[in-house]
């Protein structure tokens, strides 16, 4: 890249940056003393207000002392002779040492004449306290020369104020003064400070009185009786003050002035100068009238009454406008520097524009891609480089005579000529597309185009350039890849992934149209064995045969795809208005189907192979289905078909999702049941020559909503889920431990209990020693559990079930063959099993008396068992008759509902103690 030309004037563009920044700071400076400005007047109005709010507090304080002697006053005008205890009550219910700790003493103090001075004492004395003593010493002291004495008559409380009743007030001029303001003019009144030895130096205490005056009959003057009074503490009540937080961030002060109506003023008085006013800062004076005196409070300030955040805010408010000035600075300086580079960039681009189309010339000649430049609105080619030539097989003389529209294949050229014309209308730069052009000989390429406009000025677009690559070789491997992803390699029909994409497509069409249509899941039968008899390329073989006679019964707009191994789906859309229409013409489609399997298949290296096909069919219309949901219904219909003997067609009715539902509830079900104790173990007894000697150990489902569960419903369905293992171990672990519980047991000790188990759980690799872990942590005896085989064991694996039934009788455990004749026992293997008794099939005792093919077989295999020295055990003995049947052909074991069907524990338990009553 060619360097700038050197800045002209360097010093000149950092002036205009220097000049805001000096700006900046000033303006910073101005904006932080605004603010600090405001945020003082502010932390002045807060003090002001927290000022004259303690002042207020303090009046409102002292005026409620006032209010503790309305309620005195109303007693004492009710009863001018109330006894002394009859005050003293009720000042103590006032609690002042709770409500009121300023107030040091209630009084009353009675007006009495001289002449009645001798009488009064005499009265005093003779009132009790509350607590019932006497004031004995009771006398109106100092004694005065005086025509009416003013005496303190009550006081409460008496502790502490013992001198101070009979105290004539007229010996402290403060306290008398205010005695007689408040007689005269009948309201409440403070009366000056005066010091208390109790408040300690400089405490200050005053008295708030309230006159006492008798009614009296119209046109005649009260008689004045005395007044009651509250000595009050100021110390106390402005501590009091400070702790309930009025004082909070204040010094105060407190003087007495004088009578607030007073003429003259007088030299304050201290009332309280518990603060030191010179520490704080800001003082306020505030006069309050309080009780007809005027009191002159002053407030100072220990703190700002701003908070933290405030404190800071003019700092960071300059900081901020610092921070402004610094952003300005640099942009402006960076504005005139881009000036300085801008008329650099408009020498050099002159510079440029004379070398620009000699390199346009280079670079379009010499390019290893196709270009060409064209007319925009005609069309016709101006020139081309010699790439472009040989894409499309024309020399350059020939290539000047085309147009593009010759050019661009016919499908593809309506997107250009709407793209090129929001390239002339000066909409879009540029566009890029991929399209097909034609060559010289009719072939086609793909190619890849970049088409941009040539601008000269600000004029329309007169020209543009073609920039075109050879893409024919990417397209085919996508097109490949393509084909691969949506199809299956082996039949060359639409994979699963495709299927969907079709059948949802055709929902939304059923949808749409208000037309039915349905889903046809396809399964070879028998496929498996194919594949295993003659090879897999056989089996491929056969799957691409059957692909092409299927894709020939469905028509041209609908689906046939492979779903994967053996299965194919066939999708048909628009077979009726109705459901019963598209059934009959999916029933139609999928006969065709069965039918073009009936012809053999030409089988590579060997003979012509038969196979057919079971077909699952689910109709869908527009009520919404998902397409997933149809794939499965058709599948629970297929499976009904493989069901009803195969090469045949079921259509999916909602029975079998409700029957599959009720399955997958009931195994869910069945797993909270294992966890949660459900299950339980009956037991139905085992008789032999009149006496109980064991029992089978049935499994039980108490279900907490529907009551006991049929075992032929759930043992089943726990085969198929294998579930059975965990339903096996745990029937085996409790039945051992039920063993072990009677071991000690008189009558239960000695009984033999039988374990059925499944074929599942006996052919598993550890079931040896899972029945020795069940014996070893019970503590049960072997010898004493049985387990019950089926016939059914016999036919899997022989030498692996003979080998564990020697290895676990060994140990003591005995075996039973359970329901003998119903399937098939070789008897060369029946001699070598380590068995204990064989059990005839309740199917057989059921009819022995009035069938002759069931009593000859329940006589043989008698006969069998005996041969062979094993017991022989009948099961479903309901009547007297069957019993002595069996009894009579030498089968003395029996078990049924003739003695009991299966009880639980308790029940059982029950029964044995009774039989062996009985016995006895």
């Amino acid at each position: 890249m060619q360097a700038l030309p050197q800045l002209r004037h360097e010093g000149w563009h950092r002036l205009p940056g220097l000049v805001v920044a000096l700006a900046g700071i000033l303006a910073s400076y101005g904006w932080w003393q605004y603010q600090e400005g405001v945020m003082q007047s502010l932390a002045n109005a807060r003090f002001e207000r927290q000022a004259l709010a303690a002042a207020d507090a303090l009046q409102r304080r002292v005026q409620t002392k006032g209010d503790l002697l309305m309620g005195l006053r109303g007693l004492l005008m009710v009863n001018p002779d109330l006894p002394r205890a009859d005050f003293e009550r009720v000042a103590q219910s006032l609690k002042l040492d709770m409500g009121h700790g300023s107030v040091l003493n209630l009084h009353f103090t009675r007006a009495v004449p001289a002449a009645e001075r001798s009488a009064f004492e005499v009265g005093a004395r003779a009132d009790p306290h509350v607590d019932g003593s006497l004031p004995s010493h009771f006398t109106i002291h100092p004694v005065l020369d005086v025509s009416e004495h003013f005496v303190v008559d009550f006081v409460w409380p008496v502790q502490g104020n013992e001198q101070v009743q009979g105290l004539d007030i007229q010996s402290q001029p403060a306290n008398v003064q205010g005695y007689l303001v408040a007689r005269d003019t009948g309201a409440l009144v403070v009366t000056a400070p005066f010091s208390m030895a109790q408040e300690g130096p400089g405490g200050a205490a005053i008295n708030i009185r309230l006159p006492v005056f008798l009614p009296a009959p119209p046109g005649q003057q009260p008689r004045f009786l005395g007044a009651v009074g509250a000595l009050v503490s100021i110390s106390v009540l402005v501590e009091g003050m400070r702790d309930r937080g009025y004082l909070d961030g204040l010094l105060l002060s407190v003087h007495d002035v004088g009578l607030a109506t007073g003429a003259q003023p007088q030299p304050p008085q201290p009332l309280y100068m518990g603060d030191d006013l010179s520490v704080g800062s800001g003082h306020i004076r505030h006069d309050v009238q309080v009780g007809g005196r005027l009191w002159r409070v002053e407030i100072a300030r220990t703190q700002s009454f701003l908070t933290p955040q405030e404190e800071h805010l003019p700092a960071i408010m300059a900081a901020g406008a610092l921070l402004v000035t610094a952003l300005l600075t640099a942009l402006v300086a960076l504005l005139a520097r881009r000036r300085v580079q801008a008329l650099a960039h408009a020498e050099l681009a002159s510079r440029a524009a004379r070398e620009s189309e000699s390199r346009f010339r280079a670079v379009f000649n010499q390019a290893a891609v196709g270009m060409a430049q064209v007319h925009s609105a005609q069309g016709g080619v101006v020139r081309a480089n010699q790439r472009f030539c040989e894409l499309l097989c024309y020399d350059s003389e020939e290539i000047a005579s085309l147009h593009m529209q010759d050019v661009i294949h016919p499908e593809d050229l309506p997107g250009n000529q709407a793209l090129l014309a929001r390239l002339i209308a000066g909409e879009i730069p540029e566009y890029r597309l991929e399209q097909r052009f034609r060559r010289k000989d009719g072939s086609q390429v793909w190619v890849d185009v970049t088409v941009s406009a040539m601008r000269g000025g600000d004029g329309p677009v007169r020209y543009h350039i073609v920039v075109v690559q050879d893409i024919t070789e990417r397209r085919n491997t996508e097109d490949e890849l393509h084909y691969l992803a949506y199809n299956d390699l082996l039949t060359g029909l639409p994979n699963r992934r495709l299927l969907r994409d079709r059948l949802e497509q055709a929902l939304v069409m059923s949808a749409r149209h208000q037309t039915c249509g349905a889903v046809l899941l396809l399964d070879l039968d028998q496929f498996k064995t194919l594949n295993e008899t003659r090879g897999h390329e056989a089996g491929d073989q056969l799957l691409r045969g059957v692909a092409e006679r299927l894709r020939r019964c469905v028509g041209s707009g609908d689906t046939l795809a492979r779903q994967g191994g053996d299965e194919f789906v066939a999708v048909l859309r628009e077979l009726g208005g109705t459901s019963e229409e598209a059934a009959a013409h999916a029933e139609e489609v999928a006969q065709r189907m069965l039918a073009a399997l009936h012809e053999p298949f030409e089988l590579d290296g060997g003979e012509p192979h038969h196979t057919t096909l079971s077909i699952g069919v689910t109709v869908f219309g527009s009520q919404g289905e998902a397409a997933e949901d149809l794939i499965k219904h058709s599948e629970l219909a297929m499976y009904e078909a493989k069901a009803a003997g195969r090469n045949t067609l079921r259509f999916y009715d909602p029975q079998m999702q409700a029957a599959v539902a009720a399955r997958v509830q009931l195994e869910a079900d069945m797993r909270v049941g294992l966890a949660t104790g459900q299950f339980e173990l009956y037991y139905q007894p085992k008789m032999a020559d009149g006496h109980i000697r064991g029992a089978e150990a049935l499994l039980r489902w108490r279900h907490p909503q529907r009551g006991f569960v049929s075992p032929a419903e759930f043992i089943p369905l726990a085969e198929d889920c294998g579930l059975i293992l965990q339903l096996g171990q745990w029937v085996l672990h409790t039945a051992c431990a039920q063993l072990a519980a009677w071991s000690g047991h008189p009558l239960l000790g000695g009984l033999a209990v039988a374990v059925n188990v499944s074929p599942r759980q006996f052919h598993e690799s550890g079931f040896v020693a899972q029945v020795l872990q069940a014996l070893a942590g019970s503590g049960a005896e072997a010898r004493r559990l049985r387990l019950e085989l089926t016939e059914g064991m016999l036919l899997q694996d022989m030498e692996d079930t003979i080998a564990k039934m020697v290895q676990l009788r060994g140990y003591g455990v005995g075996f039973a063959l359970d329901d003998f004749g119903t399937g098939y026992s070789s008897l060369a293997y029946l001699k070598r099993l380590p068995l204990h008794e064989l059990k005839i099939d309740q199917g057989f005792v059921r009819d022995v008396l009035t069938d002759p093919n069931d009593a000859a077989i329940a006589r043989t295999i008698i006969a069998l068992g005996s041969s062979l020295g094993l017991e022989v055990v009948a099961e479903g003995v309901e009547t007297e008759a069957q019993r002595a049947f069996l009894e009579r052909h030498g089968c003395r074991v029996w078990q049924g509902y003739l003695l009991a069907p299966p009880l639980p524990r308790e029940r059982f338990e029950a029964l044995v103690a009774e039989r062996a009553a009985q016995a006895v």
